[in-house]
């Protein structure tokens, strides 16, 4: 409990009035800066890179069932996830944070909805804005018994503006009780604009999760954790997290 009055405390100063405002209005600035600029792009192709490419899915197919055959041990490797999360700024910002995940062996799959609303009675007056987070491949590169560590890439999609979309990279950890009862994550997120060099928005979270129920391979779980935005370098964003999650292995 304390990391989270911790938290808490940290972020305190960065409380400020008229966020959602304020990120539609650098969204529609970047927007502004690559309007006029066209990207192109060029590919080869030989026998070279076809043995390339032969031996890239000879390795991957490789790795991919050495993690099947470790899914005796980590159950997780071979699962379906449900997340309903939502975190909030006392009296200023709630944040919505629905996402489901499926893993299957080496990769897994995330799509998140990120909904962002400002307390209408903390500056006169409502807004809220919303994105689409897909993280289309993620590698789970590190499968121990007690401990799953990923990488990955996907987009995030603006749903508000121009809706324009960003490559989006994440990592993440877990650590796992030997009893699956107990488990602790932190999730890092960056997007990118590659045309203009902005930063859409940057993420850190962190959750601690408790088993509460269980049925055949249904587990329920309660969590607890902080999360952290800043969007476009400027304007933070951050709220105390819970929800429940459901997993399927």
């Amino acid at each position: 409990m304390r990391i989270f009055v911790g938290i808490y405390i940290l972020f305190l100063p960065a409380v400020l009035f008229g966020q959602v405002s304020e990120i539609k209005s650098k969204s529609q600035e970047n927007s502004s800066r690559s309007g006029g600029e066209n990207n192109s792009s060029s590919s080869s192709s030989g026998c070279g890179n076809v043995f390339f490419f032969f031996d890239m899915f000879r390795v991957v197919g490789s790795w991919q069932a050495q993690k099947l055959e470790a899914a005796d041990s980590v159950k997780r490797l071979v699962s379906f996830e449900v997340y309903m999360q939502g975190a909030v700024q006392p009296s200023n910002y709630y944040l919505g944070l629905p996402r489901v995940r499926g893993n299957w062996g080496l990769f897994s799959t995330d799509f998140r909805f990120n909904y962002l609303a400002e307390d209408a009675q903390a500056n006169g007056h409502f807004a809220d804005l919303s994105t689409f987070d897909w993280q289309v491949l993620q590698l789970n590169i590190i499968t121990f018994r007690n401990a799953i560590g990923r990488v990955g890439g996907g987009s995030m999609v603006e749903n508000f503006g121009d809706k324009k979309s960003f490559f989006e990279w994440t990592a993440g950890l877990t650590l796992m009780s030997n009893d699956q009862m107990f488990n602790g994550s932190i999730e890092y997120r960056v997007a990118k604009d590659y045309t203009t060099n902005a930063i859409p928005r940057r993420e850190i979270s962190i959750s601690a999760e408790k088993q509460i129920f269980r049925s055949g391979h249904w587990h329920g779980y309660a969590s607890l954790g902080g999360v952290y935005q800043r969007y476009y370098q400027s304007i933070s964003v951050w709220g105390l997290q819970a929800g429940l999650v459901i997993r399927v292995f």
